[in-house]
């Protein structure tokens, strides 16, 4: 007991900005996320990505534990394997919860609880680390209740809220913090080679078993933290044997994850999706929410007040004590600036963009691009370099103004921020307080599928062709995930799209009588294809080798299926409510398709056909497509109809409209039907 009043003294300035992390969290969010056993929340989210972290570990959880790979799932891309890493799952407590699985719920989450955490790791290693910058001492109750504020800041950071929820191990914003007050406080807790080595390379096994986007930020305060030991010739072994400790615990750890050895993954997308630097201090720059860098007004306010009010003591006289800070600290301000300018430089890819003008773009090797791409997104790197920022604002804030007036300065940055983060905070607020987020709302009412999970004599769920764009998707893999059945179907990050549509198809060629076929949407029109017996529950077609005790589903023949316009991509022209308005110069291309050998017919309606070059194209992504060979059986400036005959399947099938001069043309329909 006397110890633990002893922590609890000790630290009870950090516990307050856990504390006021965990407040935030609490009222943003409510408590009933904190539920292990409610998952609507998270299945219920518009958004395909959270439901994708859950069920990888539902299925992570039922499948067999097979050595080497700890983090292999055998179940979520049956029979393939594949990673948790790549369901963003949180791999780390995955593997913690699967070891304690048979004493948890039938039904458990940890997301929820995961949330909690990162806002209070993130209140309380902010409020450790500004303590340290600013020089603050436990009994300076005026400035430590100033360092709280501070906090808040960090606790409203704009990555963490619009984060959380969404790619919810991508919150773990405190993976930077931490690595930051290792940094600190190295000295002191880090004295010597080894234990360095062990807790570097300890943030090596959090960052890869957490996300694989904190590696290069993490990595990146190892840079600095070794820079800084090598200027003050701490000794060359004491510096650099950190840096090999944490990329081999973090690589040691991806091969126990199965990383390098799963079926589909496809490392390297190819692209960069870099950040306009100006978006870290200006709003509205971003040129997608992925690139999104703003660190928030309340933390471009507390920069602000930092640069005035070092001007401010340079005004006053006090340039000499200024220049005298920056000497005795240079190591740690040059080796900061080192990352910083590393940072951005990673996260702006290889283009050079400001104010939302790319000024240039350098032209690197191929083998630099496939590396480097395999963090795509690299616009999250900035996230380093905000924090940083706001960070060393909050310190030289607390140094350079007075005790009160720091803590009412950063007061009002927390409450800026608050602000400039107010429309995301209260539609958070409203989702999860909404009674309905919580209820069940799966499309799977019919009784029959409990009926058919009792039965027996079904293990395997299988899809008829790769396509997790339905919300029918969603639910029928939490239907197979509840009943330990396996998926064949599933999507994952950095997955090779076009490996998974080929080997699905194939799949499908030997059918099996423990596995419960469903047809959703378009892939209804390959009924024919398959000897199975079919039926229909909540509208979905399904099929099995057997016969079930189900009324069948009556022949309909092959009836004609719509294509959804709202899924098209458009160039100049919009979605209304008569459909796709395309104007001079307009084109349209409508979601993809996979088409199972057979005849087709396709017919459009709208208006303006008679001014419209209209074509249908097959092809991989990111590879040279081909356009069919169609026959035009039909043709009217409101009605266009084409066939075609395909003895392959086709992947990716898409219909182009495109206009042919200055009059407007509408398409309202397209229906697609196979005849035979």
């Amino acid at each position: 007991m006397h110890k633990t009043t002893a922590f609890l003294k000790k630290n009870r300035w950090p516990l307050t900005g856990a504390l006021l992390g965990a407040l935030v969290f609490v009222v943003v969010y409510g408590v009933r996320v904190l539920d292990p056993t409610s998952v609507d929340w998270i299945l219920n989210n518009p958004s395909p990505d959270p439901s994708q972290h859950y069920l990888g570990w539902a299925f992570f959880r039922s499948s067999p534990w097979r050595l080497p790979y700890l983090g292999a799932n055998y179940s979520v891309v049956y029979p393939y394997r594949t990673s948790i890493l790549f369901t963003d799952s949180i791999p780390l407590l995955a593997l913690l919860c699967k070891l304690l699985s048979p004493v948890l719920p039938a039904t458990f989450q940890y997301f929820g609880w995961w949330g909690l955490a990162s806002y209070a790791l993130q209140g309380g290693l902010t409020q450790a680390i500004v303590a340290r910058l600013g020089g603050v001492k436990p009994g300076q109750t005026v400035r430590c209740w100033a360092i709280v504020a501070a906090a808040g800041v960090l606790v409203l950071f704009p990555a963490l809220t619009i984060r959380m929820f969404a790619h919810t191990a991508l919150a773990a914003n405190w993976l930077v913090l931490l690595a930051f007050w290792l940094w600190l406080r190295s000295d002191e807790l880090l004295p010597r080679t080894g234990l360095a080595c062990l807790a570097w390379g300890g943030m090596g096994l959090l960052c890869a078993g957490i996300h694989l986007y904190y590696l290069p930020m993490v990595g990146l305060v190892l840079v600095g933290y070794a820079v800084r030991r090598l200027v003050r010739r701490q000794g060359v072994a004491a510096a650099l044997l950190p840096i090999p400790a944490f990329c081999a615990a973090a690589l040691a750890e991806l091969v126990l994850l199965g990383a390098f050895a799963a079926n589909f993954a496809g490392y390297s997308n190819g692209y960069l999706s870099g950040a306009d630097l100006l978006n870290l201090v200006v709003p509205g720059l971003a040129a997608s929410w992925e690139q999104n860098i703003y660190m928030g007004a309340g933390a471009v306010l507390a920069l602000v007040l930092a640069v005035a009010g070092v001007a401010a003591a340079c005004a006053r006289g006090r340039s000499a004590a200024v220049v005298s800070f920056v000497r005795r600290h240079r190591g740690w301000l040059g080796a900061g600036a080192l990352v910083l300018v590393l940072d951005l430089a990673a996260a702006m890819g290889n283009e050079i963009t400001l104010g939302g003008k790319t000024l240039i773009t350098v032209n690197i090797p191929q083998v630099l691009m496939n590396l480097w791409s395999m963090f795509s997104s690299c616009a999250r790197l900035a996230w380093l370099a905000g924090m940083v920022l706001a960070l060393a604002a909050c310190g030289v804030v607390l140094r350079v103004w007075g005790d009160r007036a720091a803590a009412l300065l950063l007061t009002v940055c927390a409450l800026v921020q608050a602000w400039s983060m107010g429309d995301e905070l209260v539609k958070r607020f409203g989702e999860y307080h909404d009674p309905a987020r919580y209820a069940d709302q799966t499309l799977l009412t019919d009784p029959a599928w409990e009926q058919l999970a009792a039965d027996g004599r079904f293990t395997h769920l299988a899809f008829a062709s790769f396509d997790f764009e339905h919300d029918e998707f969603w639910d029928l893999a939490a239907f197979a995930a509840d009943h330990g059945w396996t998926s064949n179907s599933f999507y994952m990050g950095h997955m090779d799209g076009n490996l998974a549509a080929v080997t699905l198809a194939g799949e499908m060629n030997e059918l099996s009588s423990d596995t419960l076929y469903v047809f959703v949407d378009e892939d209804q029109l390959a009924r024919q294809n398959f000897a199975l017996h079919y039926y229909r529950l909540d509208g979905l077609l399904i099929g099995s080798v057997e016969p079930l005790e189900l009324d069948p589903d009556p022949d309909p023949g092959i009836p004609a299926h719509a294509m959804d316009l709202r899924l098209a991509d458009v160039t100049g022209g919009s979605m209304t409510a008569a459909g796709v308005e395309l104007g001079s110069g307009g084109q349209m291309l409508t979601g993809a398709w996979m088409l199972f050998p057979g005849s087709y017919q396709v017919t459009l309606t709208g208006s303006g056909f008679d001014h419209s070059y209209i074509y249908a194209r097959h092809g991989l992504i990111n590879q040279e497509t081909t356009t069919l060979d169609i026959e035009f059986t039909g043709i009217a400036p409101d009605t266009m109809t084409f066939t075609f005959t395909t003895g392959t399947p086709l992947f990716y099938w898409r219909v182009g409209v495109h206009t042919l001069d200055d009059t407007p043309l509408t398409v309202t329909d397209i229906m697609v039907e196979k005849t035979g």
